[in-house]
């Protein structure tokens, strides 16, 4: 059996890595902008609705996203201009973990700060009566903009 020589080797691997970089850097990679304004449902849920004192809830919620965006040129971009690699997923299963939460009465609940494999948020109730927690979360290239969800209801004895 005859091998290649190995000047024959160099030859085919330089010819072949110089083909590979002369599609590479050509152009500036695509960036996607906000085109439209975005629609943003969070919906909450716990379980269990109703505890004692001291004792803890887990925190569920859901993140539907409806926005268009326009893939340009990263070097189109305007200086200041928002832009993300990947658009929003649409429908996101369990992200409350990754909003923030505003509570009524203020104080009345301690959130742990374990980080969830599953994305939930868990939640120990401090006071008694009924307890409020509202989803908070902003949009994307939006920075101002907050998007509140339905407030979910724990009853605490």
């Amino acid at each position: 059996m005859h091998s290649p020589s190995p000047r024959l080797v160099r030859t085919a691997l330089t010819g072949l890595l110089l083909s590979m970089l002369a599609g590479c850097g050509q152009k500036a990679p695509g960036v996607y902008v906000l085109d439209s304004p975005q629609t943003i449902t969070l919906t909450a849920t716990a379980s269990p609705t109703s505890v004692k004192r001291g004792e803890s809830v887990v925190l569920r919620v859901t993140r539907q996203t409806t926005a268009q965006w326009k893939q340009i040129p990263r070097d189109a971009l305007q200086p200041g201009q928002c832009w993300v690699y990947r658009p929003p997923p649409s429908a996101e299963a369990e992200v409350a973990s990754d909003v923030q939460w505003r509570v009524d009465p203020e104080n009345a609940v301690e959130f742990d700060r374990q980080y969830r494999m599953d994305h939930t948020r868990a939640a120990t109730m401090r006071a008694r009566g009924r307890i409020e927690l509202t989803p908070v979360s902003r949009a994307a290239c939006e920075p101002d903009r907050l998007i509140e969800g339905a407030p979910i209801q724990i009853d605490v004895r």
